[in-house]
């Protein structure tokens, strides 16, 4: 059987047979091409897998190629080969989408290894193609209770129709699922699904956003489509519909009975063919209007509203949304199945789900990542969820309860402590939420001694939004190494995995193994290295919870974390409800003995993060001392980030004889002889004492929680900082 089929293209006919010969013994099948032209042909007709792409050839030139070659195939992965190699053809190269670029004459063992990298990050980025397309495909209610069955009833009842339709139920339930298998059966199915969620609607600027702008009424002169535009043929979802103010409520529901509607900045209407579907947590009768919602808004939604049922109240549907859900992660992950034992699956079945079928989605999805073995048991559930006051025996959060009084009081607390939490500390949109007033809900907090978070005080756990992929060389291998950021739920953690077997390890100080060139963790077979730069990232964009797939080492890029940081803001940032922990130091910690200049990190009680770092290297470093307070994710883009990893010569041969840095490419690296520095010009005159605090700021993530205190560090390196972290952990405890 073929492994895949590679195209060849050099001009020397030596090579290629070599090539050739080696290639097809190893099962591959191999094409081959004595210029740019000739290649671009056969990729049009036979479409290969790989490309193997010589630099100097007749015509036109490998660069040329390479270029042309991505304009017809932009996912289509090349290897550039030259005997004449620069660094700036390397990166010419690299920018322009070469997966690696490797030297003449070719090592056939690293030729081999970087065409099986290759193939490797081509079969990842295919298949989350497929598995988005399967997630978009594979929706579908699951279970087969009988409130289920009358829901799907509904839902092919509503695609039959095309008139608005009304959502209800508690969050987490899947309104938003409803409404896209509604719109997926509809005759409108072919169209736009466009969600626009209401309590996130600025009210200064809902026409924009609704209808859309053009001319001098848009934001700085751009044209802007609108929610409505872009649903036309198809369906707008209205998610929290009980947030649309009385104005936006009269301005819709006449557009909606007209069919028509006015840009801004336009004055001719336009024709409008968009079906609603609105949905609410809020509960709805003839006679119960939902939040503020104004009769002429509602009278749109002439049929009866779709009541989903909470998870509680079907709880048979619970074995098999677990099965689902660990069969798709199977799959998203690329892991073998696991199961859930019957002890486990009781106590699953006994919670009582406040959050629904996603709290269970996402407490699944944080045991398939965290539990290495196939069968889960009782001990792998969350504490939290184990903990359940409905399961006797297990002692609960009720243990203080005297009385049904009590532990009503107690239920109220929490229940309205969470809501406090989720809001950010908002009374008015907190007392939307539990369907009371304001002055009820501050009685409340008062009598229940509530904590309110300050709206400064609360930090929400943060993902991203969508997957990315990020291609680039490795320190210690000298190979490009794929590197895919996969969406974490809420509490998951920060874990690297590994991309060929799926085995993760926690982004933790426990599992550190290694710090003395760079940080590194394992844990068993499974070893992730060099993952100080972007855990730096990960800390300044308060990212808490992600899954990082490697092929053991994490790329070193230009030697800087600007590539990371254009990645996380690639694959866009979201706030999550869970609230972040932050570690607040109480009482100095010191590493290392910092009477006389000595070296030492040390780390103080303070109300922010900083980090001074003291450098005093011979020339021509040098003396060099800078200070960097977060204040933001640009201030870290702009003082630190950009700042590169340095070696001195003596060290590099030191690495290279322990196998470290054996792709023998080191130009990402600022080279430092004795007396001068070697290869780049420098992005800031004291560039090393910054990149060293861009290295603490990674090693200092290793808890998974941000710290507050004043860092100070002289002559310090990863062991220090990562000892500094494990002493923390200890002081705190």
């Amino acid at each position: 059987m073929k492994k895949g089929s590679i195209l060849i293209v050099d001009d020397e006919k030596s090579i290629v047979s070599s090539l050739e010969g080696i290639l097809e013994d190893e099962g591959f099948q191999v094409i081959s091409a004595k210029d740019g032209q000739q290649a671009l042909q056969i990729i049009r007709g036979q479409n290969p897998d790989l490309v193997l792409l010589d630099i100097w050839m007749p015509g036109m030139d490998g660069i040329e190629a390479l270029q042309a070659i991505k304009n017809l195939r932009a996912d289509l992965g090349v290897i550039v080969m030259s005997g004449h190699g620069s660094i700036d053809t390397a990166v010419k190269a690299t920018k322009l989408g070469a997966f690696d670029y490797i030297e003449k004459p070719l090592s056939m063992d690293s030729l081999l290894l970087t065409v099986k990298h290759a193939l490797e990050q081509q079969r990842l980025l295919r298949q989350n193609v497929e598995l988005k397309r399967r997630a978009n495909k594979g929706e579908n209610l699951v279970g087969e209770s009988s409130r289920t069955l009358a829901v799907r009833k509904r839902v092919a009842a509503a695609a039959r129709r095309d008139d608005p339709v009304m959502i209800l139920g508690e969050n987490g339930t899947g309104k938003e699922l409803v409404a896209r298998l509604i719109h997926r059966e509809s005759g409108r199915r072919d169209a736009p699904f466009v969600k626009l969620n209401c309590s996130s609607l600025p009210a200064e600027d809902w026409k924009r956003v609704l209808w859309g702008a053009e001319g001098a009424a848009s934001k700085e002169g751009e044209f802007t489509q609108g929610k409505l535009a872009q649903a036309e043929g198809g369906t707008l979802f209205l998610d929290d519909v009980e947030y649309l103010g009385p104005e936006i409520e009269a301005a819709l529901a006449r557009s909606l009975k007209s069919k028509t509607f006015t840009r801004a900045g336009r004055s001719e209407t336009l024709p409008l063919d968009v079906r609603i579907m609105a949905a609410t947590t809020k509960p709805w009768t003839r006679g119960d209007l939902v939040g503020n919602l104004s009769s002429e808004f509602l009278a749109l939604f002439s049929s009866a509203p779709i009541q989903l049922p909470p998870l509680r109240q079907r709880k048979e549907d619970i074995p098999a949304l677990v099965d689902h859900f660990l069969r798709e992660l199977a799959e998203e992950y690329g892991r073998g199945s696991k199961e859930m034992d019957e002890a486990a699956m009781q106590i699953l079945m006994n919670h009582d789900w406040p959050g629904n079928v996603k709290e269970l989605q996402n407490i699944l999805e944080r045991i398939f990542i965290t539990v290495p073995w196939a069968r889960i048991s009782r001990e792998d559930i969350p504490a939290a969820i184990r903990k359940n006051p409905a399961l006797a025996g297990n002692g609960s959060a009720w243990d203080g309860a005297q009385s049904l009084k009590d532990a009503r009081r107690l239920w109220e607390r929490e229940f309205i402590g969470y809501n406090l939490r989720r809001h950010r500390g908002s009374l008015a949109k907190t007392a939307g939420e539990l369907g009371i007033s304001v002055p009820s809900l501050e009685q409340k907090i008062k009598s229940l001694k509530i904590f309110v978070p300050r709206r400064g005080e609360f930090q929400p756990q943060r993902s991203l939004k969508r997957s990315v992929v990020l291609c680039g060389q490795g320190l210690h291998s000298g190979l490009k190494g794929g590197l895919i950021l996969n969406p974490l739920p809420p509490n998951s953690g920060i874990h690297f995995g590994n991309i060929t077997s799926g085995e993760s390890i926690p982004a933790l100080v426990d599992y550190v193994y290694s710090a003395e060139y760079a940080t590194s963790l394992r844990r068993g077979v499974v070893i992730a290295r060099t993952i100080e730069h972007l855990m730096a990232v990960l800390h300044m964009y308060g990212i808490s919870n992600l899954l990082v797939k490697i092929n053991d080492e994490v790329p070193i890029m230009d030697g800087s974390a600007l590539d990371l940081c254009q990645l996380i803001e690639d694959g866009g940032v979201e706030e999550q409800g869970a609230e972040a922990e932050e570690i607040i130091v109480k009482e100095t910690v010191t590493v290392g003995n910092p009477q006389n200049g000595g070296k030492h990190i040390r780390i103080e009680p303070a109300q922010t993060l900083s980090v001074t770092y003291i450098l005093d290297y011979p020339r021509p470093i040098g003396h060099q001392e800078f200070t960097f307070t977060p204040c933001g994710v640009e201030d870290f883009k702009r003082e630190i980030a950009p700042a590169r990893t340095f070696g001195f010569l003596k060290d590099i041969e030191k690495l290279e004889q322990m196998g470290l840095g054996g792709g023998g490419r080191l130009h990402n690296v600022i080279l430092v002889d004795e007396d001068r520095i070697i290869n780049a010009p420098l992005r800031f005159p004291d560039e090393f004492v910054r990149h060293k605090i861009l290295d603490v700021l990674g090693d200092l993530y290793l808890r998974g929680k941000r710290i507050r205190g004043k860092v100070t560090a002289c002559m310090t390196g990863h062991a220090d900082n990562v000892e500094l972290v494990r002493r923390i952990g200890a002081a705190q405890l």
